[in-house]
């Protein structure tokens, strides 16, 4: 009997945009992406009050992944997605630094393409053309770090050869691995969860003689940042009210390796008043990330692990 235990997904580099790559990493975690097409139909009057015949129109390939382990090597596939390749540096431990850079401009594509890949029930498809929009971190208390995936694709074949699995064998961060710094200190108050999502706002371009997307556009990258704390210092809270900007640092560290995300500078730009919860004052805090003027900087990603390249 089918069962939704033996149902695999896995990523696949594709070397050119659209076309399929088998999957060379696999990460746990639940897929909702969609074939969407719609009908081509004629309306008005037409001597009867039937429906008339219609066509298929345009398909459009989207959906998302939920509940992705943050693994300390093989998250750095989902980040070369989301921002591009990396810089490398070191000999092991290596150190890849990713930045929310400009993609070259004679492509149809912004990021580095990847094919997704899912088997259940006995069936395969495989996604082509990915593109990924947006990652959101969720880091909650007393669990691991979870990603959600927002993917744009070109297209999908089917009758493709099921792959066989092999799952990362690095650890997975957790909450006890977070420390989140402002302006290089530790931040002066507790954190309880955590909500990072960076987004690439990507619109796919429609053009002429094709079923599928003709290219996909970068938009306004923006990062965001929800963190639930317990306060015991008025700090954040002035910075606020003042309109203070800080540099952030969100750094999970596990067994001599390390997730870094760092936004250059940020501006609280939601705070909610101190709540009283089973005795202490806890409060919901928003940072948005800006370039900063200074030193050019605006978000970057730095992993630290044992995988030579991606």
């Amino acid at each position: 009997m089918p069962t939704a235990q033996l149902a695999h997904i896995g990523l696949g580099k594709e070397s050119s945009w659209g076309t399929g790559a088998a999957p060379s990493v696999f990460l746990p975690g639940s897929k909702d992406v969609n074939i969407e097409i719609s009908r081509l139909r004629i309306e008005g009057p037409h001597a009867t009050v039937a429906q008339l015949r219609s066509e298929a129109g345009r398909k459009s390939v989207r959906g998302g992944m939920s509940g992705v382990p943050g693994y300390t090597d093989a998250i750095g596939h989902l980040l070369r997605a989301l921002l591009g390749d990396p810089s490398t540096s070191g000999s092991g431990p290596y150190t890849h630094t990713f930045t929310a850079a400009n993609p070259p401009v004679d492509r149809d594509y912004a990021r580095p393409p990847y094919s997704l890949q899912w088997t259940a029930d006995g069936v395969t498809r495989r996604y082509t053309g990915g593109q990924l929009s947006q990652i959101q971190l969720q880091q909650a208390a007393d669990d691991y770090l979870k990603l959600n995936l927002d993917w744009i694709f070109k297209g999908n074949q089917d009758g493709v050869s099921e792959a066989t699995p092999t799952f990362p064998t690095d650890g997975v961060y957790g909450f006890r691995d977070l420390v989140v710094k402002r302006a290089g200190a530790d931040i002066p108050v507790r954190v309880e969860s955590l909500d990072l999502t960076i987004s690439n706002n990507l619109e796919p371009a429609d053009a002429v003689g094709s079923d599928e997307i003709a290219a996909v556009d970068l938009g306004t990258v923006t990062a965001e940042a929800q963190l639930t704390v317990e306060f015991n210092d008025a700090d954040i809270y002035d910075d606020f009210i003042n309109d203070q900007a800080q540099r952030y640092d969100f750094i999970w560290a596990k067994g001599g390796k390390s997730f870094t995300v760092i936004f250059h500078r940020a501006v609280v730009a939601a705070h909610s008043q101190p709540i009283p919860a089973s005795g202490r004052l806890t409060a919901a805090i928003t940072l948005a990330a800006e370039l900063d003027p200074s030193t050019g900087g605006f978000v970057d990603v730095m992993l630290v692990n044992d995988t030579p390249s991606y």
